[in-house]
């Protein structure tokens, strides 16, 4: 039975055709009343929100066997949300990303802390005997206190093997340099001073040939290195380029030179190679030590382009006492053993000396730690100054000698026997005082300039530049 309803169902339209069944009609106004109701009761008493979700607890004892239905609902907690923009990194984190610098750091501090260490533990012993009367606060000429010990260019322990091991004991003698220099900071000084190798250049003391690098030899070996096999084409082109590059260099030089002095320059003559810093025209090195010229002619031909071609790796000569060991290249290489305090050797002829140069001088000359190793420096520097060219030659000097503070200086005294039986030269020799002894007493001799980098070194490392002056040596002459 369908009941009858007593009053008009809001929202229902009456019904416009009578041939509808009247159950149907009935029964549609009854189920459109019962949603009404429900609606307006939804409206009056509404369900109450239900709370937000709780995180699920995190596991005391994430060792307990879990079903793999468990494992998925549970949330990773290894796995950390990336930091936001404004959130700091931890500790971990910043050193995950720099523990290199941090582990370079603390090893650069632990030789510092050690080298401390050395010095403050020598400086609290007493002096050694041959220091102990203030023999050492000028030793010029030879070892402190008048004693034998006279520096003869060669390290004791050379003089004292025999045979095959005193090549080994070079080659061991140059590879314990490298630590040293590095962290002295010489390998830069001898880059940096490699640049300003110009036209003809002598180097004395060339020992095991550490400059040799940082020298550039493209000008050098241009026209002059053979050419064969199926790359010599490409190599004539990647020399052809090199060409124009350096032509192109030297006229840039030549337009700053012209602005610089504000004067007139010989453009044509300017443009010859060997004019500017870095153009190279020939090498002569000199040293008293044949084992370490045998360590040095290795480095010649690892270091010039094309020496391997023309250079065997080990001499199949014994090597002299005296004389040339290599001359190569139309002789614009040249490595020979001699006495620097003697009469060096002259230029090489093949190489053509600018018109108003003497051919019989050097354009520039080089010389790394030679005045602390050899009986008479200034001896040494008037040698070198005959073979420089007047005027416009250079003669530079990278010396290590007393420093700044009188604590340091003591140190050099007391350890100075000790690293002349080991290097064969006497580290704690004023070199400042030497240079200006030689420049009141050599003709024309004249200091350019006299530096001390290396701050931390404490002025223990001296850059030299040196000229001599063509007027005062016509004066004395």
């Amino acid at each position: 039975m369908v009941a009858r309803l007593t009053r008009p169902v809001r929202g229902l339209k009456p019904l416009q055709n009578s041939c509808i069944n009247p159950w149907i009609s009935s029964h549609t106004a009854k189920r459109t009343l019962h949603l009404s109701s429900q609606q307006s009761a939804k409206a009056k008493n509404p369900l109450p929100r239900s709370p937000p979700p709780t995180k699920p607890a995190i596991d005391a004892n994430p060792l307990i066997y879990r079903t793999s239905k468990q494992a998925a609902q549970s949330p990773n907690t290894s796995l950390k949300p990336p930091a936001a923009n404004g959130e700091k990194a931890t500790v971990d984190t910043i050193f995950q990303q720099r523990k290199w610098a941090f582990m370079g750091a603390g090893f650069a501090a632990l030789a510092l802390g050690f080298y401390i260490t050395s010095v403050v533990a020598s400086l609290v012993k007493s002096p050694t005997p041959s220091c102990a009367a203030g023999a050492c606060a000028n030793p010029a000429t030879a070892g402190p206190n008048g004693t034998p010990l006279m520096p003869t260019g060669r390290p004791p322990g050379l003089e004292q093997a025999k045979g095959d091991e005193r090549r080994l004991s070079a080659e061991t003698f140059d590879r314990e340099l490298d630590v040293p220099e590095f962290i002295g900071g010489y390998k830069k000084l001898r880059k940096e001073m490699g640049k300003w190798a110009r036209g003809r250049v002598l180097e004395v003391a060339v020992g095991t040939g550490r400059n040799l690098p940082y020298y550039d030899w493209t000008e050098l070996v241009e026209g002059v290195m053979p050419l064969q096999g199926e790359k010599a084409e490409a190599e004539r082109e990647k020399l052809r380029k090199e060409k124009e590059k350096r032509e192109q260099k030297r006229a840039r030089k030549v337009k700053r030179a012209m602005k610089a002095k504000g004067e007139e320059v010989d453009v044509e003559k300017a443009k010859l190679p060997g004019r500017f810093d870095g153009e190279m025209l020939s090498y002569t090195g000199v040293d008293i030590s044949a084992d370490m010229m045998g360590v040095a002619r290795t480095r010649l031909r690892d270091t010039v382009p094309g020496l391997k071609m023309l250079l065997r790796r080990i001499r199949a000569e014994p090597m002299p006492e005296r004389g040339t060991v290599v001359d190569i290249l139309d002789s614009r290489v040249r490595l020979c053993i001699a006495d620097a305090q003697e009469p060096l050797p002259l230029p090489p002829p093949t190489t053509a000396a600018p018109p108003d140069a003497d051919p019989g001088k050097y354009d520039t000359i080089f010389q790394s730690f030679g005045l602390c190793s050899v009986s008479d420096p200034v001896k040494l520097l008037s040698n070198m100054a005959s073979a420089v060219q007047p005027g416009t030659g250079r003669i530079f000097l990278l010396e290590h000698g007393r420093g700044y503070f009188d604590f340091l200086n003591r140190w050099l005294d007391q350890t100075s026997e000790k690293h002349f039986n080991k290097h064969g030269c006497w580290w704690n020799r004023d070199i400042e005082a030497i240079v200006q002894e030689a420049a009141r007493t050599v003709p024309g001799l004249e200091v350019v300039h006299l530096g001390r980098p290396l701050l931390r070194m404490a002025g223990t490392t001296l850059v030299i530049e040196l000229r001599v002056n063509p007027d005062a040596v016509a004066q004395k002459t």
